[in-house]
């Protein structure tokens, strides 16, 4: 390869001399001296362009690993994403009595429905109210029984009161909502989370009238209840829904008021 490219350009250089000069240049000492200059500078360029294109190499090579590196990453941080979906698709409930519907926008409505529970009148029967949903699917199976556990829907007993009184008799609605926090919790007596908690929704304490023959859990009506749909006014009783009050004594007054209906939140945390 090296002798075919001495020829070639031994054929070049003769062939500019003849143009030039009328001398027959090409058994001259000039003509070698030009040729090994020009063989000299022409392995000086090839060095040049290999070295260039080791470098280019060696460029391309390391390009190569940063890519190579960065994808690494990418999978590392799609796995971390993953990883915070599978997590994000955990979560907990809550139920938001006095309303049909979740009160945030990341929370998504499981059922609503109707609060329910024991007739105040009735010693047994169960001791919650229960959120009943407004499309049930009743069973066909046990038609009869000689000894059952009623359940009747509720509604607010609120006359008289300077808060939601005009709901007085009407059936209360409920929502079960589904937030991806980790748990929630009802705080009676505040209308405010602890720090590190988030406000779900702010409401009263209620519960079944203390005097009645059965009583219910205390849960957290919501400030702005409303009436379930197609609700009337009509007294048909049922579960009912009162305001809790606190009684000084063992509770101290201050910090408790005997004339202050008891507020509450719902909380969650994440």
């Amino acid at each position: 390869m090296k002798m075919a490219f001495i020829s070639l350009m031994f054929i070049v250089l003769c062939w500019s001399d003849v143009s030039e000069t009328t001398e027959p240049a090409c058994s001259s000492f000039n003509y070698e001296e030009k040729l090994l200059e020009k063989m000299v500078r022409n392995e000086f360029k090839m060095e040049q362009a290999l070295k260039r294109i080791d470098d280019v190499e060696g460029l391309v090579i390391r390009q190569n690993r940063t890519i190579q590196g960065a994808i690494g990453t990418l999978k590392e941080i799609e796995a971390r994403l993953d990883s915070k979906l599978s997590m994000s698709k955990t979560g907990a409930t809550f139920i938001r009595w006095g309303r049909p519907s979740c009160p945030h926008s990341n929370n998504s409505l499981v059922y609503n429905g109707i609060a329910a529970g024991t007739h105040y009148s009735i010693s047994g029967g169960g001791a919650e109210y229960q959120c009943l949903p407004a499309d049930p699917e009743l069973e066909t199976v046990v038609t009869r029984a000689d000894y059952t556990s009623n359940i009747y829907g509720s509604e607010y007993q609120t006359h008289g009161a300077t808060a939601l009184s005009s709901l007085a008799d009407h059936e209360v609605p409920c929502a079960v909502c589904f937030t991806n926090a980790t748990t929630t919790i009802m705080i009676p007596a505040r209308k405010t989370c602890y720090s590190g908690w988030k406000l779900e929704y702010q409401g009263f304490l209620m519960a079944e009238r203390d005097i009645h023959a059965t009583n219910k859990q205390y849960v957290c009506v919501d400030k702005d209840a409303e009436s379930a749909q197609g609700s009337n006014p009509a007294d048909t009783d049922g579960a009912l829904f009162q305001f809790v009050f606190p009684t000084c004594g063992t509770l101290k007054c201050p910090p408790y008021n005997s004339a202050s209906a008891l507020a509450c939140v719902v909380c969650s945390k994440i």
